[in-house]
């Protein structure tokens, strides 16, 4: 047992000195790296309401408080919240960005305004300074993939995290 304390030790020194001897690399990655910075402002919102049957859902993340929270009743009565590991907030800020989300027109309109079984969608995001919405039904034909790949980075996350 000793020689595996003593071999830990040793492990836990190298780390030591690595971390230190390396203490600039970790920041010079942090300047190169700024739209990915995990201490950037990241928000979102993503709501959809409607159809035949009145359903809601309210899906949102604040890096602030780092809380995923979920709602399925406009009055927020049975809210549910959880906290998010920083590889999924990675994830969801990686999806965002390599699908184009700050490109995305604002409004992708219904087909027809008067369907009983239309459905709304929207999501805001924001990424540091930059702050975009975008909005659209089941029934728009000119949405990007892009989005609903978005969503389903949203809904995989808060499914994992058992938030909905």
């Amino acid at each position: 047992m000793f020689d595996n304390d003593r071999s830990s030790a040793s492990q836990e020194e190298r780390r030591e000195e690595g971390g230190v001897s390396s203490s600039s690399s970790p920041n010079q990655a942090n300047d190169d790296d700024k739209d990915n910075n995990s201490n950037d402002n990241f928000s979102f919102k993503y709501t959809e309401s409607g159809g035949l049957t009145g359903r809601y859902l309210l899906i949102s993340f604040d890096s602030n408080t780092n809380t995923l929270s979920s709602s399925t009743d406009i009055s927020g009565s049975n809210l549910s919240q959880k906290t998010v590991p920083d590889s999924d907030k990675q994830e969801l800020k990686d999806t965002i960005m390599q699908n184009n989300f700050f490109e995305c027109k604002a409004d992708y309109p219904p087909e027809r305004e008067d369907d009983p079984s239309l459905i709304a969608y929207s999501l805001a995001i924001t990424i540091g300074d930059k702050t975009h919405t975008t909005a659209w039904t089941n029934t728009s034909r000119e949405r990007p993939d892009s989005i609903a790949n978005i969503v389903g980075s949203i809904r995989r996350i808060t499914a994992k995290e058992k938030v909905v």
